[in-house]
């Protein structure tokens, strides 16, 4: 990802949903994540343009969403301050 993610999260009452944007909008149709609780959206050509986790807790979280393509957004959260991180997932050998 070239551009720099830009996260919005804003807790109410100790939680609330996280945004990150890689681009600016609009996105489009939703779409649910393979793994995890939460959705993502993606150009017409499949860039990852941003996702939405569900529910994350502002004193300690983490989470993880895996798109269908199989690219992983993880969230760290501490004391409100968010740490995102990017990749891949493994393919499995059967």
């Amino acid at each position: 990802m070239k551009h720099k993610p830009k996260v919005f999260f804003n807790p109410i009452e100790g939680s609330a949903p996280l945004s990150i944007h890689w681009y600016p909008g609009p996105y489009g149709d939703a779409h649910e994540a393979k793994e995890g609780n939460g959705v993502y959206f993606t150009s017409p050509n499949g860039d990852l343009l941003a996702v939405q986790f569900d529910d994350v807790e502002e004193k300690q979280d983490q989470q993880a969403l895996v798109t269908k393509n199989g690219v992983r957004v993880s969230i760290n959260v501490t004391a409100g301050k968010v740490i995102v991180k990017m990749g891949r997932t493994p393919k499995r050998v059967a």
